[in-house]
C-alpha cells in the first residue's frame, strides 16, 4: 500500500537561509551539481560534516524545485513577509501531512471565524486521519506526538500560527500586491493563497 503520509518531515525545518542561498545560485545559472559542490567546499549551510551537508542538500533542493523563476526572484529580493510565504509554501508542497493540517484545521477555522486552533482541534485532526488511513493508525504515540510538535513548530516559525495560552492564534501571512496578483493568475501556484490564508 502506498504511504499517504510521510513522517519524514520530523527532522526538517523551514531552512530559510539555506533556501535563499540555493535559489540565488540557481538564479545565477548554476546547475544542481555545481551548487552541491559549492555547498560542500564552502559549507554555506554551516553543517558539522560533509555527510550532514549531503543529507541536507536534497531536502532544501527539493523545495526549490516547487518554485518557478518569478517566485525564486521574490524569495531572494522580496519583502520578509513574501519570503516567509514562499518558504512556507515550499515546505507545505513537499509534505502532505502538515499541508492537510493547514487546509483542514487552520484554514477551516479561519473561514468559520474561529481565530484560534485548540488542542481539541489538533486531537480531532489526528483521530480523523486514523479513521481514514491504516498507516496513521499504525503510528506509535511517540511518532504522533513528534509529528504534532514539528508541524506546530514549523507553522509558528512560518508565522502562520502564534502560541496563545493553551492554543494557537491564526495569523494570515501578509502578501505584497505583486506576489498576490502573480499567484492569483497562476493555476500552478494559486494554492499559495490558500496555504498562507489569503484566499
Amino acid at each position: 500500500m502506498e504511504k499517504v503520509y510521510s513522517g519524514g518531515f520530523t527532522a526538517q525545518h523551514l531552512y530559510r537561509n539555506e533556501m535563499k542561498i540555493v535559489v540565488e545560485l540557481q538564479l545565477n545559472g548554476l546547475s544542481k551539481e555545481k551548487i552541491k559542490e559549492k555547498a560542500i567546499e564552502e559549507n554555506f549551510f554551516h553543517c558539522r560534516s560533509e555527510a550532514a551537508i549531503k543529507d541536507l542538500f536534497p531536502r532544501v533542493y527539493k523545495r526549490t524545485d516547487m518554485l518557478d523563476k518569478t517566485l525564486k526572484n521574490m524569495l531572494v529580493n522580496g519583502s520578509r513577509s513574501d519570503q516567509n510565504a514562499i518558504i512556507l509554501y515550499g515546505f507545505l508542497k513537499c509534505f502532505k501531512f502538515p499541508r492537510d493540517f493547514v487546509v483542514e484545521v487552520i484554514h477551516y477555522n479561519m473561514k468559520k471565524f474561529k481565530p484560534t486552533v485548540t488542542e481539541g482541534n489538533i486531537r480531532t485532526f489526528f483521530e480523523e486521519k486514523e479513521q481514514q488511513y491504516e498507516q496513521v493508525r499504525n503510528w506509535t504515540d511517540q511518532t504522533k506526538y513528534k509529528l504534532k510538535q514539528v508541524t506546530l513548530k514549523i507553522l509558528v516559525d512560518g508565522n502562520l500560527l502564534e502560541k496563545s495560552g493553551e492554543g494557537y492564534e491564526i495569523k494570515p501571512i501578509p502578501l505584497s500586491r505583486e506576489l498576490y496578483e502573480y499567484v492569483e493568475k497562476s493555476e500552478q501556484y494559486r494554492d499559495l493563497l490558500l496555504l498562507t490564508l489569503n484566499d
